[in-house]
C-alpha cells in the first residue's frame, strides 16, 4: 500500500446539483476539501484537493447532507510517495445522505517488456 501524499478532484455535476461543502473521508475521517474552486450547481465543475501524507486504507467522496447529487464524472489525480503521479476517471454516480463513492485506486503496476 503506497503512501498517499495528496490528491486533487475534478467533479462534473449533473442534475440535480448539490449545495453545501464537498466532503470526503480518508480512513473513516470526514474532512472538507481544500483549495476549492468552481461549483456543484447543475452543469458545474468543482475542483478541490487535500494534502494527505498518510497511508490510504480508504478514500471516499461523501454524498450531500440532504437530497441527491448526480455526478457525471470524477477525475482524481493522485501523488504517492514511491510512484509516478497517476490519474483515474470514474463514471456517473448519484449520491445522497446515506451513500459514498470509493475514489481510492492503487497506482498502476509497472510494465516492462519480456
Amino acid at each position: 500500500m503506497p503512501k498517499l501524499m495528496n490528491f486533487k478532484l475534478q467533479i462534473e455535476t449533473g442534475e440535480p446539483g448539490m449545495a453545501g461543502p464537498v466532503l470526503f473521508t480518508i480512513n473513516n475521517h470526514k474532512l472538507p476539501l481544500e483549495n476549492i474552486q468552481g461549483t456543484t450547481d447543475p452543469g458545474g465543475v468543482f475542483e478541490g484537493g487535500f494534502d494527505v501524507n498518510s497511508f490510504a486504507h480508504s478514500l471516499t467522496l461523501v454524498g450531500p447532507e440532504k437530497g441527491q447529487w448526480h455526478i457525471r464524472k470524477i477525475k482524481v489525480d493522485y501523488e504517492c510517495g514511491d510512484s509516478a503521479p497517476y490519474t483515474v476517471t470514474f463514471g456517473e454516480v448519484t449520491l445522497d445522505e446515506t451513500t459514498e463513492v470509493n475514489i481510492w485506486k492503487d497506482p498502476p503496476l509497472p510494465t516492462f517488456d519480456v
